[in-house]
């Protein structure tokens, strides 16, 4: 019989579990294979889950896979999350839950080529998945690979083109929109401009109508207001905030994301103005190391992206029948020091 490699620990088996915690050793593949099909008593399971604990024990997933049929691996395939850290908090949440039950996640990035998409997907359903998640860093439709039957699929900040999800996920862009306006509203703010990002983008709009709907609860008409669009970049934020604020004598910018706000405040800077004094601004991602780190701190609607990838995890270790169809997540208001009252009403 071989023996022990000299300098090597031997494995902890489940024998080695069941012997610590005096169960057997089906009980112990019970419990630690989540069997809520047998009747284990909680007593009898936490003992089996502080022996496992207290051995380091680490499950052989190959042999358990072979034994249930059942994958540890779910498959993300990202688009334009990669190049944008903030937005990487998607799958970093989907790793914070999924991981600690075994589970590893594989990223495949379809930025450039859905195509080239399909065949990371079909490689990944060929090797066995408990779920395909598909993320974004806007929300937006993406393409769905059309070999995904049978396979569990998880939309998280995006929908599928074609072909339907399990389970469709996103921010509350709407509400966000609607909490950043009313926090210059509720100040005493009456000339405020909303610069967006695109037009037609999903988030924009979403934004625009809870701005409208803000303006409205503040007994103000959304059409006597000044609505610029731009692509939610610096320069932007600075063209705009020029335009409105010298034109329009606005006193309060309600900005398609963080960098517009940025540029914003550019803006005010190089017209000598002061923010929050003379104009108040208000920003949308709370992107980190960027809202909280300009002075002055920047109020935003914090886009969610760590709570999406949870919710997602979630709904991969949840049972797939008791899924709902969608999620949304809410957009929290981060109040910082860039809204003050309008110039008239400071005394």
């Amino acid at each position: 019989m071989a023996k022990q490699p000299a300098g090597r620990p031997k494995r902890v088996t489940m024998t080695d579990v069941a012997k610590r915690a005096g169960v057997s050793q089906p009980t112990v593949s019970f419990v630690l294979n989540d069997r809520r099909d047998v009747a284990v008593a909680e007593e009898t399971r936490r003992r089996v889950l502080e022996a496992a604990a207290e051995l380091d024990f680490v499950p052989n997933r190959a042999a358990q896979l072979l034994r249930s049929n059942k994958s540890f691996t779910v498959g993300v395939v990202t688009s334009g999350i990669v190049s944008q850290p903030y937005a990487g908090l998607i799958v970093l949440g989907l790793q914070q839950v999924v991981q600690p039950a075994g589970y590893v996640c594989m990223v495949v990035d379809t930025t450039g080529d859905p195509g080239e998409g399909d065949d990371a997907v079909a490689s990944l359903v060929g090797q066995g998945v408990a779920a395909i998640v598909y993320a974004s860093l806007a929300p937006k439709p993406l393409h769905r690979s059309p070999r995904l039957d049978g396979i569990r699929t998880i939309f998280v900040n995006c929908w599928p083109e074609e072909g339907k999800a399990d389970t469709v996920l996103l921010a509350d862009e709407y509400a966000g929109g609607r909490a950043a306006a009313a926090s210059v509203f509720e100040r005493g703010h009456r000339e405020v401009a909303f610069l967006g990002g695109m037009r037609n983008d999903y988030a924009c709009k979403e934004r625009r109508r809870g701005f409208d709907d803000a303006a409205r609860a503040a007994g103000l008409r959304p059409s006597d207001l000044v609505h610029r669009y731009g692509n939610y970049q610096i320069g932007s934020g600075y063209d705009l905030a020029t335009e409105v604020v010298t034109e329009h004598r606005s006193t309060a910018l309600v900005c398609g994301n963080d960098r517009m706000a940025i540029g914003a405040m550019l803006a005010l800077h190089a017209l000598g103005l002061d923010c929050p004094k003379d104009v108040s601004i208000v920003g949308f991602d709370d992107q980190p190391d960027v809202a909280d780190q300009v002075r002055p701190g920047l109020t935003t609607a914090a886009l969610p992206h760590l709570m999406l990838g949870r919710r997602a995890g979630e709904l991969v270790l949840g049972p797939p029948d008791e899924a709902p169809e969608r999620i949304i997540v809410d957009c929290e208001l981060v109040e910082r020091e860039s809204v003050g009252a309008p110039p008239r009403r400071r005394r």
